[in-house]
């Protein structure tokens, strides 16, 4: 193999254990500080995904574990901890790539210099 597809498994691979380090460990300790800062209790469902393969879709996917916000609470305080938990989400899948890009560009305008 080259050094080009080397390196892009390597990537793809850390990548994908970035993900699975976020999802068992950080989710946790920002649901925790999440809890701290607005007073409530959020729960960690795991979704059973069911039906054909067809049907599931992506958002299926990484929603398999869910926050429940498990007292009695506002509709206002449930949707911004949705949106506290997207957020994460979002940061977390983008801000690797966003890195990579930054790292990438910055190489090559250095061999170009």
């Amino acid at each position: 193999m080259n050094r080009q597809a080397v390196i892009a498994i390597a990537v793809v691979g850390a990548y994908l254990i970035w993900l699975l380090i976020f999802l068992l460990i950080i989710e946790r300790w920002l649901r925790r500080l999440v809890e701290w800062l607005l007073g409530v209790t959020i729960t960690r469902e795991f979704q059973n995904v069911t039906g054909p393969s067809q049907n599931i879709s992506l958002l299926d996917g990484l929603f398999i574990f869910s926050w429940t916000v498990a007292e009695p609470a506002t509709l206002s305080v449930r949707l911004f901890v949705a949106a506290l938990r997207l957020t994460f989400w979002l940061i977390a899948a983008l801000l690797p790539i966003v890195i990579a890009f930054w790292v990438y560009f910055s190489i090559i305008r250095g061999h170009q210099s």
